[in-house]
């Protein structure tokens, strides 16, 4: 059995699920993609039929759109695909055999693709997921991904995150695939401590810096804060949205090589509907849009005052 699996390249919600396939000795290829590159992902390997090539096509913190999804169905192979995501502008995938999309459960617990997927393998393959190490391992992430560490200042999953920034996406998997397997209790290593303390003080100075370089502005009549930053999205938009929550309502960070990313801790903001306008989306308090290479070029020439450099 031969599995393909395509994920969410940004964070460790998005890579787990690599981890969980190691672990499982799953034989599978796995493409890591940007969220605006997974509809015509998806309809790309039907329509040139490479999906058959596989078993089952496992789509994780992703999102699809209504009309992929009846794609998928139309192949008359949908029993080959499986969706795990949570992202809460879009759960339309929830609607198909082949969806588990939900954001928040019955129970109230925002859920993130890393918690769903799990659910899933620990139910089919309970000798090797159901263990207190991977238990651990995927709340820290839902906890990261959601968030909610910070609602109880849950420092584990902050370190779990800042641990796949110092690795490296590579070394991080790698790391967690066997060390969830071979272990019964999740932990950090003495070494690991070492490099999280040093780690959060660059942090905060990268953000008391960037913070700096704030302005301020309005987008559809709300106030906001824009920054250009490559680095600590998440972190950095929690802590300008809460230290200037008296006089923004939201974030906005550029970055020239990922795009654009929206953050806000206020009820009444929703940034995923503002993402929306701008070709993105994602979840009320944190979402993302993307950033083409036209709009890449048109800034270029603003700021090399050359209206014709790309007239070629």
């Amino acid at each position: 059995m031969k599995t393909l699996l395509l994920t969410h390249k940004a964070d460790p919600d998005g890579i787990s699920p690599i981890i969980f396939l190691k672990m499982l000795g799953t034989n599978f290829d796995y493409i890591l993609l940007n969220a605006n590159d997974i509809i015509p992902k998806v309809q790309e390997i039907i329509n040139n039929k490479s999906y058959l090539n596989y078993d089952e096509i496992i789509i994780t913190d992703l999102t699809l759109d209504k009309s992929t999804c009846d794609l998928i169905m139309n192949t008359g192979n949908s029993q080959r695909f499986k969706l795990f995501d949570h992202h809460a502008f879009n759960l339309v995938a929830n609607d198909y055999p082949f969806g588990t999309a939900i954001s928040t459960n019955s129970e109230g617990i925002n859920e993130c693709a890393t918690s769903l997927f799990y659910k899933y393998l620990a139910n089919a393959y309970p000798t090797i997921f159901d263990k207190p190490s991977v238990r651990e391992y995927t709340e820290l992430v839902r906890l990261s991904d959601t968030w909610d560490w910070a609602k109880t200042n849950n420092l584990q999953a902050k370190k779990l995150n800042d641990l796949h920034d110092i690795l490296g996406r590579d070394n991080y998997i790698e790391y967690y695939s066997k060390f969830l397997k071979e272990n019964n209790e999740f932990f950090f290593t003495k070494e690991q401590e070492y490099l999280l303390e040093i780690e959060q003080g660059r942090i905060q100075r990268y953000l008391e810096e960037t913070e700096k370089t704030m302005f301020h502005a309005t987008i559809q009549g709300k106030k906001c804060g824009i920054v250009f930053a490559e680095q600590n999205r998440s972190l950095l938009g929690n802590y300008l949205a809460s230290k200037y929550s008296y006089c923004i309502d939201f974030v906005v960070i550029i970055n020239m090589q990922q795009g654009i990313s929206f953050r806000c801790n206020k009820d009444e903001i929703n940034v995923a509907e503002i993402a929306s306008i701008y070709g993105g989306g994602g979840h009320v308090k944190a979402s993302g849009a993307p950033m083409d290479n036209s709009l890449k070029k048109e800034v270029i020439k603003l700021i090399l005052k050359d209206k014709n450099m790309f007239n070629m």
